[in-house]
């Protein structure tokens, strides 16, 4: 619509939105409108502003220069443009025939900080966005700093001008300032009709094709509501380098864009850890059909985005590049990709980013630098400020030297991350035209300070070589304090002096019977100090001793006896028939004995300590063989990490089977600390925990974030103000943790631990601070003496932020896996120093601390306990009717996780209740699933694995048939659904088949003592899991008992437990 000039005041909901003669409407390009979506969705954000300033030197006459800039206004429609979308049912550009444009002119010759004030002046400037509506989309200040020194700052939309048209806006006002005649401008009309008139078949698909398959990580949501807090880094390659570059690109007919691209892409992939990768390339897309013979300028955005999807491989780099190039070509021939198309072929939602950087590579610096001296001008310093709507926005601009501008939104990517990539890309052109012959992805992008750097962050501190073992620093202590308290349990007290004569006696018979130094002896006892004594006992003899779970099915326990080729077991009189064929020894049956030091059979640093056993993925436990010098090290580093908070009393909450419990009893033992220790009822029962830490006056405590969470909820107002130090190990500790901690002990310490049975129990930790915030909680800085290292899938080590596979180096790395563990070294060194691939996946952050993000494979931790989904699966397999079986991981918000098995059943499988009673002969109570699911066929993925995204889920909304009846089921159902996620509970439902776990289990019962004011307890709830029945099972046993004080109501503090 071409509309003359006519002269109007256009009015919207009572606003003026253009005040004068309207010269033209017409349409918007792609890439205008994807803008104009933004600023009107957004208009008080300052979205798609660019800010470019110069320094100029030389004579400058002011009113003339003013007087060009707005002749150059006048000349192109663009920049007399608004634009509108509440007119005609479409977006529109409305050119105005003379909008109001002046160049603002202010006196800055008293500033004695020019570039401190210039920087308050932008920042203000980009506060104060263009109404789209109102033309000119542009700014113009001049500002003199002295008669031959000015600022020049020149604010514009990128929806009237994009960063060619700079150039060309810049040539014109100087040549207009110069006295010189020029030819018409071209309208930006005819572009836009160019651009809506191109058949764009071939370009969607020849796009649809490239994006194919493509599956961002994450979704980036625009920050364009909140407004993009734009941050700069810039460095400048030298001359030397720009000129390898150009002799490159010369002599491998190669842009230089594109070299630009390849190193950016390869930074990319380094710093991302991703093959498979998407960025833009900005490209001006100027028909020269639409200029003619004419050599003028049209003036408008004339750009558009080439999507550049590049995935790293072992082709040579010149290969690479070259194919790069060529996609480009391709890519140009097709045309440009609207950024709305682009996150419908990525299936985006609509306020998703559909790229995370754009690249845009510019020469018009040179010709800006010689088109000012022909006006008499010295550009002295200069810079460009552009707020995309994307997190990341490169900026190469070439000349005599490579400068490299990296623009950044501040709520995407921090200014450490953006000075990363900035120094990984120098890094990478400065390599890269020596290495043209090697494999594109071995280019090394990281620069030796930075690697410098990370290396120093995941060495931790010094610690003098230890001497001895751990044997002799609790002997020395049974000599110098006899009669200090060793041990205190429920109903008794220990001194070093008892603990040596019991440890004594069973070395003395282990001797007797023949267990030579070096052989294994298992101990299978409950928590308490006979267990303690009976592994100081193993100790004493030379034996390493090998921790077996109670309550572990038989099935298990042979495994591992088979496994660990053991000589002896230490054990209960009444559990001795449990071992045919191995020579036991009974506990009772072993009077204590004077200690005899000189009997003692001291073990070499380099013998066996103990073996610990893990879930394995085979389908068999795995055993740990941990060697004194290991065992001896993690001492020491312990004591020398926390020699501000040496031990008093450390309450021992984790089995003796279980590799947390190293820490509590060899450091307190070695340090002459006090051992509290649950029997085990109290072990599970919340309340008797809470009483036992406040009786005992425990001053350490160790368990795992959830338990711990549960004592600090259950101790109310009062907390724990005794305990001086808590360690939170075995799961990831959630931040609302860290907070409760800070109401419940004050006074204490929260330190959150990291490490594998094989790296002897930690390698690292994070001393907590209330402010923690996000997901999770970073497990912290390497402990003295250790080196940890986070590489890629090559092997190689990963920049700062990037999640690459943990590797513990140094003298925690345990010995080997025992028995017929396939790969029985489990040390694979890059180096002469024992080191040891984890699987863990982690990130190290700026400020120097680990983050963890997982496994690389399917291994989980549950309850602080190592599980291997694929064991569970092979005991499934064992059961007739069971063709196929995927066990998989279900967490609800703020519930821990459960297990589910997914089952192809065939004719004669069994129920949910034989399948459990069958997997409880061969596997731990932690590893039974708390739900079955069944298919006919298992979803598989093309490869034939189990598509375990296909899987339904087993713990959504649940419903009985049969509602509770009653005050107490219905009471006893509210708690339960609390727990559980939300599900609807009915009085025939099973605790453990709705997804119930040990832990809750420990919640629920307190819940019920303190909010019911009832006396159940977890035996109660174990023996009758079924609402109804556990309701008339608290109902009979409130007849009979009175509730005491501890079962009174109060008020609770709610902790999140980890996910």
């Amino acid at each position: 619509m071409r509309t003359g000039r006519v002269r109007c005041i256009l009015l919207f909901k009572g606003k003026s939105l253009a005040r004068g003669p309207i010269e033209d409407i017409y349409g918007l390009t792609d890439m205008q409108r994807a803008m104009l979506v933004r600023c009107a969705s957004y208009p008080d954000q300052p979205l798609f502003m660019g800010q470019w300033w110069a320094l100029l030197t030389g004579p400058l006459d002011a009113v003339g220069f003013s007087a060009a800039w707005a002749a150059v206004v006048t000349r192109h429609a663009a920049l007399r443009s608004g634009f509108h979308w509440e007119l005609k049912g479409a977006p529109t550009q409305m050119v105005l025939a003379a909008p109001a444009f002046e160049v603002q002119r202010i006196d800055w010759t008293a500033q004695d900080d020019w570039r401190s004030a210039l920087d308050a002046l932008l920042e203000d400037d980009r506060a104060h966005p263009f109404d789209v509506r109102r033309p000119p989309l542009m700014r113009v200040r001049l500002l003199t700093l002295a008669p031959n020194r000015h600022l020049l700052v020149w604010t514009r939309h990128h929806l009237t001008v994009d960063g060619w048209s700079l150039g060309d806006i810049l040539d014109e006002v100087l040549a207009l300032y110069r006295g010189e005649s020029l030819p018409p401008a071209v309208c930006f009309r005819r572009y836009v009709e160019w651009w809506q008139g191109r058949d764009v078949t071939a370009a969607n698909r020849h796009w649809s094709a490239v994006l194919a398959g493509y599956a961002p990580d994450t979704v980036i949501r625009s920050t364009a509501g909140s407004g993009p807090r734009i941050g700069e880094v810039a460095s400048i390659l030298p001359a030397d380098v720009a000129e390898r570059l150009n002799q490159v690109s010369r002599a491998e007919r190669l842009t230089l864009s594109t070299l630009v691209e390849g190193a950016w892409a390869l930074v990319l992939a380094r710093s991302s850890g991703a093959d498979d990768l998407l960025f833009g390339c900005v490209e001006t897309v100027r028909p020269p059909e639409l200029l003619g013979d004419r050599s003028t300028h049209m003036v408008g955005p004339q750009i558009g985005v080439l999507p550049s999807r590049v995935r790293r491989d072992t082709t040579p780099l010149r290969q690479w590049l070259a194919e790069l190039q060529l996609a480009r070509v391709a890519g140009r021939e097709a045309g440009p990709l609207g950024l709305d198309t682009m996150r419908e072929l990525l299936g985006l939602p609509s306020d998703a980013l559909p790229l995370r950087s754009l690249i845009a590579v510019q020469t018009y610096p040179l010709a800006l630098v010689a088109a000012f001296r022909t006006a008499g001008l010295e550009i002295a310093a200069s810079g460009d400020v552009t707020l995309p709507d994307m997190p990341l926005n490169l900026m190469v601009e070439i000349g005599e030297n490579f400068e490299l501008r990296l623009m950044f939104d501040h709520q995407h990517v921090s200014t450490e991350q953006a000075r990363q990539l900035l120094d990984m890309l120098g890094t990478a052109l400065r390599r890269l035209p020596a290495q043209l012959g090697a494999a594109a992805d071995t280019l090394d992008v990281m620069s030796e300070s930075l690697r410098t750097t990370i290396e120093a962050a995941l060495q931790g501190g010094p610690l003098p070589a230890p001497t001895g073992t751990v044997l002799d620093l609790i002997l020395a202590q049974m000599s110098a304090q006899p009669d200090a308290p060793a041990i205190m349990a429920s109903d008794r007290v220990w001194s070093y002096q008892d603990l040596g004569a019991r440890a004594a006696a069973l070395a003395a018979r282990l001797a007797a019977a023949g267990v030579q130094p070096g052989g294994r002896v298992a101990v299978m006892l409950d928590h308490g100090p006979e267990a303690v004594a009976a592994i100081l006992g193993i100790l004493c003899a030379g034996a390493a001793y090998v921790p077996l779970d109670p309550e572990a099915p038989a099935e298990r326990r042979s495994m591992i006896l088979d496994s660990a080729d053991i000589a002896a077991v230490v054990t209960r009189r009444a559990s001795t028939a449990a071992f045919p064929g191995i020579m036991t020894f009974a506990v009772e049956d072993i009077a204590p004995q004077s200690l005899d030091l000189d009997a003692v059979k001291r073990a070499a640093a380099s013998d066996e300590a103990y073996v610990i056993f893990t879930s394995g993925s085979t389908g068999r436990p795995k055993g740990v063989s941990v060697g004194h010098d290991n065992l001896r090290y993690h001492v020491a580093a312990s004591t020398a990490e926390n020699a501000d908070l040496p031990i008093g009393r450390f309450l021992l909450t984790f089995p003796l089977f279980f590799d947390g419990s190293v820490t509590g009893l060899f450091c307190t033992l070695c340090d002459g600390g006090t051992l509290v220790m649950p029997d085990a009822a109290s072990s599970r029962d919340v309340d008797a925990l809470v009483a036992l830490i406040r009786s005992a006056d425990a001053t350490h405590v160790c368990m795992t974030p959830s338990l711990w969470a549960m004592l600090l909820d259950a101790a109310g107002p009062q907390g724990f103000p005794g305990v001086r130090m808590a360690k939170v190990a075995a799961e990831p500790c959630p931040p609302a943790l860290v907070a409760a901690h800070a109401g419940g002990a004050p006074h204490a310490v929260l330190c959150n631990e990291y490490g594998p049975t094989e790296a002897t129990v930690w390698v690292c930790v994070e001393r907590c601070r209330p402010q923690t915030t996000g997901t999770s909680v970073a497990i912290g800085h390497p402990i003295p003496g250790t080196r940890l290292h986070v590489v890629d899938s090559a092997g190689r080590p990963c920049p700062f932020g990037t999640i690459g596979e943990l590797i513990v180096s140094g003298p925690a790395v345990a010995r080997a896996y025992v028995g017929a563990t396939p790969g029985g070294d489990l040390r694979t060194p890059l180096s002469d120093i024992p080191e040891y691939r984890t699987g863990d996946q982690v990130s190290l952050g700026f400020d120097g601390r680990l983050l963890f993000h997982g496994r690389r494979d399917r291994q989980v931790k549950l309850a602080g306990y190592r599980v291997e989904p694929g064991e569970i699966e092979a005991a499934l397999r064992a059961h007739p009717g069971i063709l196929e079986a995927a066990v998989v991981v279900e967490q609800t918000d703020g519930q821990p996780a459960r297990l589910v098995a997914h089952l192809g059943a065939g004719p004669g499988a069994a129920d949910d209740a034989e399948l459990r009673r069958q997997l409880t002969i061969r596997l731990p109570a932690y590893m039974i699933p708390q739900a079955f699911v069944r298919h006919q066929r298992l979803p598989r993925i093309a490869s034939g694995k189990v598509d375990t995204m296909a899987l339904p889920r087993a713990f959504l909304a649940h419903a009985s048939e049969a509602p509770p009846q009653g005050p107490l089921e219905t009471s006893l159902a509210a708690i339960w659904s609390e727990l559980l996620g939300g599900a609807k509970v009915g009085r025939h439902d099973h605790f453990f088949a709705l997804g119930g776990s040990s832990l809750l289990a420990m919640r629920m019962i307190a819940r019920v003592r303190r909010d019911l004011a009832l006396p159940a307890t977890l035996g109660d709830l174990f023996e009758a899991p079924q609402l109804s029945a556990l309701a008339e099972r608290i109902d009979a046993a409130s007849a009979t008992v009175q509730p005491g004080p501890e079962l009174a109501v109060r008020r609770r503090t709610r902790v999140e437990l980890p996910t």
